[in-house]
Formats: structure tokens, C-alpha cells, sequence
């Protein structure tokens, strides 16, 4: 297995990015509001910043809610079952969602690709810093289902208990 450092560095990158973006939202957001409800002047590339910066947050929550494993999930027929029974049906699904990943990650980068020769008419920046957020979304939850993957086959095959030098389930 990978070095668990090097993902943790990825990991802070993220959630790095995302504060920022967050920040600058949150700025933009603000600024949009004194200059149209107090200045009566508002700015033209508040609302189209806001939402590249918002888009590109769900992109990066999204990808480190399959570590968390926080996304919503149907889990009444997987509680009943036992618990060798329930990794091995989470790797089949875990398998078919890296597939459709896969699929968003071919398809995502097409698209941004064609994107790219629109301009953005408030920030004049190409449209594929916009679409460009859909195939790194499906690139890092593609790493980060992988490694998810790893530690529950590892678990599989110790005999259902967690493999004690496998890194914390936060920073897979």
C-alpha cells in the first residue's frame, strides 16, 4: 500500500482548497450584498465568482464524503446481514460506483474540454474552470474509493477485524 503521508498531504490540499473557496465565497457572497442592498451599485462578477467557487466546493466535500462514507445509503438490507456478508456486498457496490466514477472521469473531461472555448461572460474565464470541477471530483473520489477498498478487503481477510497499521479511516 501507498504511503499513508502522502495521502494525508493530499487530504490537507483539499481541505485547504476548500477553506479557501469557502473564504472567498463567503467574500464575494458579502460584497454582493453591501454593494447591491447598501451601495445601490452592484457588481456584475459577484454572483457568476460565487457560484464557480460553490460548485467546486461540492466537488471537494463530495469527494471526501466517500472516505467518511457520509453519502446517503439504503442500509436496512446490509444491517441484516452478517458482517463478512456486509463488506463483501460493500465491495461489489464500491466496485460499481469506482466504475461509474470512471465513467464521470472520461465523459467529465470531454466535456470541460468543449467547455473550455465558451467564456464566461461576468469573469471572462473559460467555462471549463467550471466543468473542469465534474472529472477532478470523479478523480479523487476514485482515489480515495480505492483506498476505502483496500482497507475493507484488508479487513475481509484478516477474518472481520480491523488491520491495526492501516491508516485512520479520516485520512484514507
Amino acid at each position: 500500500m501507498a504511503n499513508p503521508s502522502r495521502w494525508r498531504r493530499l487530504t490537507h490540499i483539499e481541505e485547504t482548497l476548500a477553506a479557501i473557496l469557502l473564504v472567498f465565497a463567503f467574500v464575494v457572497i458579502a460584497l454582493q450584498i453591501i454593494t447591491r442592498f447598501i451601495l445601490r451599485d452592484p457588481l456584475f462578477w459577484t454572483e457568476e465568482a460565487a457560484r464557480y467557487a460553490f460548485v467546486w466546493l461540492v466537488a471537494l466535500g463530495a469527494a471526501e464524503g466517500i472516505t467518511s462514507r457520509t453519502h446517503i445509503t439504503m442500509d436496512i438490507v446490509p444491517l441484516m446481514l452478517p458482517e463478512r456478508a456486509q463488506l463483501i456486498l460493500r465491495l461489489v457496490l464500491d466496485l460499481l460506483v469506482l466504475a461509474a466514477l470512471f465513467i464521470l472521469v472520461y465523459y467529465g473531461a470531454f466535456g470541460a474540454m468543449r467547455a473550455h472555448r465558451v467564456m464566461s461572460i461576468a469573469i471572462g474565464v473559460p467555462e471549463s474552470w467550471l466543468y473542469g470541477a465534474l472529472p477532478v471530483f470523479g478523480l479523487l473520489a476514485s482515489i480515495r474509493i480505492m483506498l476505502v477498498m483496500a482497507r475493507d478487503a484488508r479487513t475481509l481477510l484478516s477474518g472481520g477485524h480491523e488491520v491495526m497499521n492501516a491508516p485512520s479511516e479520516r485520512y484514507l
